[in-house]
């Protein structure tokens, strides 16, 4: 495929090429932009900006090439690290880009509700909808200043790279009749030894954010709604489910420190450890785990009105190995659809 001129779409795109580094790149060039990285081998001339370079021009150049034409930001760095050359590819979308994906898979926003409408919501909790392009006005920008949050674009660009729906305008990295089972296009540049792999990149200043009001910050509260918008819902409510266990172990932990110091008088009194607060405190280890439950519970469906998930489902991909398996057979769930099953 004959390379397009770096005009200046194609700066803005990352034509040009960073100079070597001595160390592993961070998110930094668009800390606003969710990124994914690939990794590539390079050799000397690749590392001294040589054209001719064997791994820049017939091996990486071909699959940024495919992913500029899709209409994503590729920036290029290369890094030396002793024996190591390696090539790292950053791919990140513009929210114009994104919206259409996001129209086309429909994802959830926040809307930007009225003041005469705030106080009531306030009260009922968030109002959710469907993200429609033509109504991008209506929704809520995410704490992190753009109108998707960084889990969200992730999602969304993963979703261009996998080429699932030609809508979404992918860069066809692989033809669809080559994957195998089970694989994604990045999956099969993988298994071909085209790339060696492939990851999710930090953003770099939400990180730092979290970092210092969250991982650091023992005597405040958790940032949970930065912690959903960053990790996702499934994550979110994992750290929910850690504070309040941790809340409420303050009640049998009190009260066990307690029964412990009247065990220790009763055995300097009796030379026995047996008193009658042993059996009190049972029965109340066993009424607290009733009233955790409950509350979890309670808490749990508060979450999930909060963030519009009462009606969403847990859907985990099909492990590649899984999918291979001679074993494994197409049958149809409960909905009529076609489900693979051992």
């Amino acid at each position: 495929m004959p390379r397009r001129a770096p005009g200046r779409r194609g700066k803005e795109a990352g034509y040009s090429y960073v100079e070597t580094a001595e160390e592993t790149p961070v998110a930094v060039s668009r800390p606003t932009l969710a990124q994914i990285c690939l990794v590539f081998e390079a050799d000397d001339k690749d590392i001294a900006n040589d054209p001719e370079s064997i791994t820049r021009s017939v091996i990486r150049r071909p699959i940024t090439d495919k992913l500029r034409a899709a209409d994503l930001f590729v920036e290029e760095r290369l890094v030396k690290r002793k024996d190591t050359k390696k090539a790292y590819v950053l791919i990140s979308a513009s929210e114009k880009r994104l919206k259409p994906v996001a129209d086309l898979l429909g994802i959830k926003l926040r809307l930007t509700l009225r003041e005469s409408q705030s106080s009531a919501a306030r009260r009922a909790g968030s109002i959710w909808s469907v993200y429609r392009q033509h109504l991008s006005s209506l929704y809520q920008q995410s704490s992190e200043g753009g109108l998707f949050s960084t889990g969200q674009q992730l999602q969304l660009l993963e979703y261009i790279l996998s080429d699932q729906d030609e809508r979404a305008f992918g860069p066809h990295l692989v033809n669809k009749e080559a994957l195998d089972p089970g694989n994604t296009p990045l999956d099969q540049l993988v298994a071909r030894g085209e790339i060696e792999k492939y990851f999710l990149m930090h953003n770099a200043s939400r990180r730092d954010d979290l970092l210092r009001t969250w991982a650091y910050n023992w005597d405040g509260r958790q940032p949970i709604e930065h912690i959903r918008e960053y990790f996702g819902e499934k994550i979110a409510l994992y750290f929910v489910w850690a504070g309040f266990y941790v809340k409420m172990l303050w009640v049998p932990s009190a009260c066990g420190v307690l029964v412990f110091l009247s065990q220790l008088v009763s055995y300097l009194l009796t030379g026995s450890l047996d008193n009658p607060w042993v059996p009190l405190y049972c029965l109340l280890v066993a009424c607290w785990s009733v009233a955790l439950c409950f509350e979890w519970r309670r808490l749990e469906q508060r979450m999930q009105y909060a963030w519009d998930t009462v009606d969403g489902e847990c859907a985990e991909p099909d492990r590649p190995d899984f999918v291979r398996n001679v074993n494994t057979v197409q049958a149809l769930n409960y909905r009529g659809e076609l489900e693979l099953h051992p």
